[in-house]
């Protein structure tokens, strides 16, 4: 471990990568402020930072405003008891939970990323290796590390004899980022900057080989921001990935969804998708287009067929597979969420499916989004002040309050 720790005396860098993970390769700053003490003000759990479930658990990551995470909390939906796993004094970034422990990314002492581990009560809390946390499993951790020459490694450490395995090597051009784990087989990309290609990776947790699947080059010309693989998931024994770039000031999505075939082939599904995320049911697959056409994709027949999500003020939707969900915030003292079967003019619409009681505040406006989180689904309502200036266009978070729903549609607990 000593050589290894003198190797890997890398900086730690860090950016708006909690908001998107493209922003981690595009433009890396070392981190120098002073880290937030646990006790920090004005902490959220955000919805896009790492969520999971085990065991009765919904496990979290609550971080402050900045992006600068200090605690790991888990909540029993049983009887809504909340408590603090581990604090720590820096950033806290990636966090898995497996078995009988919690894996996660901190900023040591020398502002390295370290991972560390713990048990599921917060007990045995010990450093394991220099690097990022990208995956678990029974034979060990898998984790990135970036040296100061701006090279990096995909690794293995081994539960059983400690030993690290170097997997993939990257030059100083090179990135590698864990996207998604599909039944035992967890899939990466590797964004060459030098050469302004994406390839796509996908590891074998049993074999343990790493296999490259695909490469991919920019398909919009005028887009600037490093290529990103954001989704992917195999529907009826066939791959489908989403890839592309975040753009502007308000990074926005910029994606094509393409399918590897049964045959081995390249099929692209949409181009200029505005969201990142693989969204499909049992027959089809749903997706949005950057002028705000929303689509639908048949998994059997291959026939794409546009539809419309009616505009309704202060109405949002959100697809999960089979159903979308309608929230409705119009209500000053609760919000009511409906669904109907995805892709149809609200066919079988089930209203207040959900309703949560929430009092409004003034000048606070507020957004609703929902996923799933094993067998959950969590609804969170996200308050933002636009009135407040100081953080122009995109406004002051207020609040970010989380619930957790089963798929009756009953409110079992919260937090924020």
């Amino acid at each position: 471990m000593g050589e290894m720790q003198k190797k890997c005396k890398s900086k730690v860098f860090y950016s708006i990568c909690c908001l998107v993970m493209a922003l981690l390769m595009a433009g890396l700053t070392v981190l120098t402020e002073a880290p937030l003490s646990v006790q920090a003000a004005d902490t959220f759990v955000n919805e896009y930072s790492d969520m999971d479930g085990q065991g009765g658990y919904i496990y979290y990551i609550r971080s402050s405003e900045s992006g600068t995470a200090s605690s790991i909390w888990r909540i029993k939906i049983s009887t809504g008891k909340k408590s603090q796993v581990v604090a720590e004094k820096n950033m806290i970034l990636d966090m898995r939970v497996f078995t009988t422990h919690v894996y996660y990314t901190v900023a040591n002492e020398d502002n390295v990323w370290e991972i560390r581990s713990c048990k599921l009560n917060g007990s045995e809390k010990e450093a394991i290796c220099e690097g990022r946390v990208t995956d678990v499993d029974d034979t060990g951790v898998y984790g990135t590390r970036t040296y100061e020459d701006g090279t990096s490694d995909f690794f293995h450490i081994s539960n059983e004899s400690g030993e690290e395995r170097i997997i993939k090597s990257m030059n100083a051009k090179q990135s590698m980022e864990y996207v998604c784990g599909i039944e035992g087989e967890s899939y990466y990309y590797l964004y060459d900057g030098g050469k302004d290609k994406l390839f796509i990776y996908r590891y074998d947790l049993t074999d343990e080989k790493l296999l490259r699947i695909a490469t991919e080059k920019r398909v919009v010309k005028d887009s600037y921001g490093a290529l990103v693989l954001s989704d992917a998931d195999v529907l009826n024994g066939e791959l489908y990935y989403n890839f592309g770039s975040y753009e502007g000031s308000g990074n926005f999505w910029n994606g094509t969804i393409r399918k590897i075939t049964s045959a081995g082939k390249k099929k692209t599904i949409a181009k200029n998708t505005s969201e990142e995320k693989i969204v499909a049911g049992k027959k089809e697959l749903y997706f949005r287009s950057s002028t705000g056409n929303d689509y639908k994709y048949n998994l059997k027949t291959g026939q794409k067929t546009k539809y419309a999500l009616e505009f309704q003020a202060d109405v949002s939707y959100t697809i999960m597979g089979d159903k979308t969900y309608m929230a409705d915030v119009s209500n000053k003292k609760k919000i009511v969420i409906s669904r109907f079967n995805s892709g149809t003019k609200r066919e079988t619409l089930t209203r207040n499916f959900i309703t949560i009681p929430f009092t409004q505040k003034k000048n606070v406006s507020y957004a609703v989004d929902i996923k799933k989180v094993g067998i959950y689904n969590m609804v969170v309502v996200i308050g933002t002040d636009f009135t407040n200036m100081d953080y122009g266009w995109r406004g002051k978070r207020v609040s970010v309050n989380w619930y957790v729903t089963d798929g009756a549609g009953t409110v079992l607990a919260s937090f924020k």
